[in-house]
C-alpha cells in the first residue's frame, strides 16, 4: 500500500532535545556509543555504506549489538551497493540483522540494461541518513557511511553536519524509517542471496582480527559500557531544548509519484516575510531559476542572503558545478553573498584525524538558518535532484541558541581562509580569498583546477541535464 508521511502539508512541531554534531570524531563516536547503548533495537537507512575502514567499524559494531539481543534492521539503497550483495547476505544471516535494500537493481551482471531500460524509476533513490537508537535517539543529517565523512580519507574529507535528537521527534523518525522499511520498494536481502548464520559468525571473527590490527586508528575505543555512557552523559548536557520538525519524503516519491514535499515544506518555511537573515550551507547548489528569484526579493525586502558551496576544484559532482555556474551571475546580481569552499580550507584540517596535511576539502553539508533562530540540517540539497527525484529527509528546529551555534558554523566556513568569494569586475566573476600564506587574493579564473577539469565543467554545463542532477 502506498505510504504517506505525517507532515503532508505542514511540518508538525514536537518538543525535542537537539545537539549540533559539526565535528567528525563526534559524528562517528556517537553512531558507535548508540550501537554499544542499544538495549532493544538499531535502526539505519543510508544512501552510501562503503566498504572502507570505517564502513568495516561500524558493521563490527551493529554486529556487536546484534550478538546481545538487540533488533537491527539495515536499509541501504540499492545504487550505491551494487557488486556487495554477497557481504549483505552474509550479514542478513545473523538472526538478529535484517538488510533491506531499496529500489534494487535485479540480477548481478545485468545493471547497465536495467538502467537503460527502467531509468525513469531507478533514477529515483533513497537519499536519506538515519541512526536511530531504541527509538529514544537519533542521529539525522548529511553524512553517509564511509571514510570521507569522518575525516580519515587519504585524498579528501568533507564538511559536513548532522542534529542528534531525542524527546517525540525520535518517535517520528522512526515512524518515517518505518514507512520505508514496510514500502514495496524496500526489497528483503533474502530475496537476493541467503547465507547461513554461520557465515555471521565467521564475519564477527574476522572483524575481531581486522579491528585489532589497526594500529594507531583514531577511532578504536575501548569496549567497556561505562565509557560510552560516560561519552553520551557529556553529550546530552550540551543538548537544547527546542520544538523540532522531521521533514522527509513518502517512499512513493521514488516509485514515480508526483511530490516534492521537502521542497514544498521549506519553500513554505523559508518564504515567509518577516526573515532578515538567510546563511545557507548546500555542496550541490542548483537554485533555478524560482530559487534565484525567491532570493533577490529576499534581498529586495532588505535581508541579508549567504551561500557556500562547492568551489570547482572541491565538488565531487563536475555536472553539479557546471549546472550551478549557469546561476552565478544572477545571484551575484540579486546580491546574494555567494562563496566557494577552498581545496585547502584552514577549517577541515582540525577535522582531518588521519593524513594530515596531505587530505583536501569538499562540502558535503546541507544546512540553513534564518535569523539565527530556525534551523534546517539534513540530507536535502538545493537541487532538482532533491526536489524531484530523490527522497530526502532532515529536521527542522525552532531555537536561538542552534540558530547562533549553525550560523558560527556556517560564517566560519564563510572566512576568507575557507572560501573564495565571488564578485563581478568589469563583467567578469571574480574570486577572492586569503591565499596559502593568509595573502589576500583575487583570482579572475575557476581557482586550483586543471584546464581539463574546468573544461569538462564548461561542456557539461551546456548539455540539457540541469533536472536529472
Amino acid at each position: 500500500m502506498p505510504t504517506t508521511s505525517p507532515a503532508r502539508d505542514r511540518a508538525d512541531f514536537n518538543d525535542a532535545r537537539v545537539l549540533l554534531v559539526a565535528d567528525s570524531d563526534q559524528a562517528f563516536t556517537l553512531r558507535v556509543t548508540l550501537a554499544r547503548l542499544a538495549q532493544r533495537t538499531l535502526d539505519v537507512q543510508y544512501y552510501i555504506w562503503d566498504d572502507d575502514t570505517t564502513g568495516k567499524l561500524l558493521i563490527y559494531r551493529l554486529l556487536e549489538a546484534a550478538r546481545r539481543g538487540v533488533k537491527v534492521r539495515m536499509l541501504l539503497d540499492h545504487a550505491n551497493q551494487l557488486g556487495r550483495d554477497v557481504k549483505w547476505a552474509a550479514l542478513d544471516a545473523h538472526p538478529n540483522i535484517e538488510v533491506r535494500l531499496f529500489n534494487p537493481f535485479k540480477g548481478r551482471y545485468k545493471y547497465f540494461l536495467q538502467w537503460l531500460y527502467h531509468a525513469p524509476l531507478l533514477n529515483h533513490r533513497m537519499h536519506n541518513k538515519a541512526w536511530i537508537m531504541d527509538g529514544e535517539r537519533a542521529l539525522v543529517g548529511g553524512r553517509n557511511i564511509a571514510d570521507h565523512y569522518f575525516g580519515v580519507n587519504a585524498s579528501t574529507n568533507f564538511r559536513d553536519l548532522d542534529l542528534y535528537a531525542q524527546g517525540a521527534i525520535v518517535a517520528d523518525t522512526r515512524t518515517a524509517f518505518d514507512a520505508f522499511w514496510e514500502s514495496p520498494l524496500a526489497v528483503p536481502m533474502k530475496s537476493y542471496r541467503r547465507r547461513t548464520e554461520a557465515t555471521a559468525e565467521r564475519i564477527w571473527r574476522w572483524l575481531g582480527r581486522w579491528r585489532t590490527s589497526l594500529k594507531g586508528y583514531p577511532y578504536l575505543f575501548p569496549q567497556h559500557e561505562a565509557f560510552f555512557t560516560e561519552y553520551l552523559r557529556k553529550q546530552e548536557q550540551q543538548c537544547v531544548q527546542a520544538p523540532a520538525a522531521l521533514l522527509f519524503d513518502s517512499p512513493d516519491k521514488a516509485s514515480g509519484a508526483k511530490q516534492t514535499l521537502m521542497g514544498e515544506q521549506l519553500a513554505r518555511l523559508l518564504g515567509r516575510k518577516d526573515h532578515r537573515e538567510l546563511l545557507m550551507e548546500a555542496s550541490y547548489f542548483i537554485p533555478g531559476d524560482a530559487f534565484v528569484e525567491a532570493l533577490a526579493g529576499f534581498r529586495q525586502r532588505g535581508g541579508r542572503a549567504a551561500v557556500l558551496t562547492n568551489s570547482l576544484a572541491t565538488n565531487d559532482v563536475i555536472a553539479a558545478h557546471g549546472a550551478y555556474s549557469r546561476y552565478r551571475p544572477g545571484l551575484l546580481a540579486a546580491g546574494v553573498e555567494l562563496h566557494e569552499l577552498q581545496p585547502n580550507a584552514r577549517a577541515l584540517r582540525r577535522q582531518v584525524r588521519l593524513f594530515k596535511g596531505r587530505s583536501q576539502a569538499s562540502l558535503h553539508t546541507k544546512a540553513m538558518v534564518l535569523d539565527r533562530r530556525e534551523v534546517f540540517v539534513g540530507s536535502f540539497n538545493i537541487d532538482p535532484r532533491s526536489v524531484h527525484l530523490n527522497t530526502e529527509m532532515g529536521y527542522y528546529v525552532a531555537s536561538p541558541e542552534l540558530g547562533e551555534q549553525v550560523a558560527a558554523f556556517i560564517e566560519e566556513g564563510l572566512a576568507p581562509e575557507n572560501s573564495f568569494r565571488l564578485s563581478r569586475e568589469d563583467g567578469k566573476l571574480a574570486w577572492a580569498a586569503d591565499g596559502d600564506e593568509g595573502v589576500p587574493e583575487v583570482l579572475y579564473r575557476e581557482p586550483r583546477v586543471s584546464v581539463v577539469r574546468w573544461l569538462a565543467a564548461w561542456l557539461l554545463a551546456r548539455l540539457p541535464i540541469e533536472r536529472f542532477l
